[in-house]
């Protein structure tokens, strides 16, 4: 674990217990000699290095020794429209995209969406925050929720939808980048009829909506 997110992320003195101090000395089995570093998600762009003391069985005192701006960010701005699959599939899928470097994710119904799917977006945050303390990012992808593709093409009108395509999708060299992928069968005849940019990928095979979106993140 490279840090730990947490609300009183700055203040001079920190009380853990309960879940938080189970992870951090339970679980992790963090060392009591060893500083902890910390990260509050409302300035996640200044790290925190805390002295641990006091440390019992159920709790710890934190002391703030000192702080600085650390953070890193990627080369490029990417916006994935993702059409809505089965949670659990989000689920397992969610912390990669975040350790790509993936600055949102708008979620879509989109033709061949299951409209009964309903999106956890707490438990999506949680996911995310454990991704990103695992991982040394220093925030979380964004996740949003739209109506349809045509607001998603609205809001990012030089969308690149990843389809069946003699043209297969190579580097982009654009900083901001938004990517379109299709539900599990992909894209209805009309969603197609409203694209104006259309990739394919290399692989001769039909790929799961997950694989998809993981191999054209690598891609950019």
């Amino acid at each position: 674990m490279q840090f730990l997110f947490c609300e009183s992320g700055g203040d001079e003195e920190i009380l853990l217990k309960g879940e938080v101090y189970n992870y951090i000395f339970k679980v992790r089995r963090h060392r009591s000699t060893e500083n902890l570093f910390i990260r509050n998600v409302n300035n996640s762009k200044i790290l925190y290095e805390y002295e641990i003391r006091d440390i019992d069985r159920r709790k710890a005192k934190l002391v703030l020794k000192k702080s600085q701006e650390n953070f890193l960010v990627p080369d490029k701005n990417i916006s994935l429209g993702w059409c809505v699959v089965d949670s659990k599939t989000i689920e397992k899928t969610l912390p990669m995209i975040n350790e790509l470097g993936v600055q949102d994710i708008y979620f879509i119904y989109c033709d061949f969406s299951q409209k009964d799917i309903k999106l956890d977006f707490q438990r999506f945050d949680k996911i995310l925050q454990n991704s990103s303390m695992q991982s040394g990012r220093f925030n979380t992808v964004n996740l949003h929720l739209i109506d349809n593709i045509n607001q998603f093409l609205e809001k990012f009108p030089e969308t690149v939808a990843i389809d069946f395509s003699d043209k297969k999708i190579e580097n982009i060299d654009k900083k901001d980048v938004s990517i379109l992928i299709g539900a599990e069968g992909g894209f209805s005849e009309s969603e197609r009829a409203i694209f104006t940019n259309v990739r394919g990928l290399k692989s001769p095979y039909i790929l799961k909506s997950q694989t998809a979106v993981i191999s054209v993140i690598n891609l950019i």
